[in-house]
């Protein structure tokens, strides 16, 4: 049996996540890009990426609007998806792989502008996560526009496997 595959998402954090005391969010979007190549095709931006809190940005573009001229439920479902995933992502172990279980997005208001998503962690989830090679967490996630009040919130349910129970695993 070999090792586990180290986690790409907390060597993007490694890397870029404190680069002389500072993060730099083009290089981790862009490498965040490379792993997630939907994230890169979707023009989703990361803000800020730390084991504790995610948070993602959507610009205003025609190209994610719906046929009302705002962004697309299925963008803003994306978003939702990111922050989380990532987040959760982050605290896995080496070998660990998350896995999308349930999405839970309700909209309260059309979204206008750039929408930002973010999804936090507290300290004993995040252990729990990358202390068990299998389990399952639901994350919480607001997302932002313009005005005051979020537009769109959620509860998506996360589990992580190992690598090697994966259809086609090599391990």
């Amino acid at each position: 049996m070999s090792d586990p595959r180290p986690n790409p998402f907390r060597d993007i954090f490694e890397a870029y996540g404190a680069v002389n005391g500072a993060p730099d969010p083009e290089k981790i979007t862009e490498a965040i890009g490379q792993t997630i190549p939907f994230m890169a095709t979707a023009g989703v931006r990361i803000d800020t990426y730390t084991p504790e809190r995610v948070v993602v940005a959507l610009p205003d573009h025609s190209s994610v609007h719906n046929h009302v001229g705002t962004p697309h439920a299925a963008a803003l479902a994306l978003l939702a998806e990111a922050a989380t995933g990532l987040v959760v992502a982050l605290n896995l172990s080496d070998g660990a792989v998350p896995l999308l279980r349930s999405m839970n997005v309700d909209f309260s208001r059309m979204a206008r502008g750039t929408v930002t998503a973010e999804a936090s962690l507290q300290a004993d989830d995040r252990s729990r996560i990358a202390e068990r090679p299998i389990g399952k967490i639901t994350v919480d996630v607001s997302l932002h526009a313009d005005g005051d009040r979020p537009p769109v919130s959620g509860a998506l349910q996360w589990a992580w496997i190992p690598e090697s129970r994966l259809p086609g695993s090599r391990s």
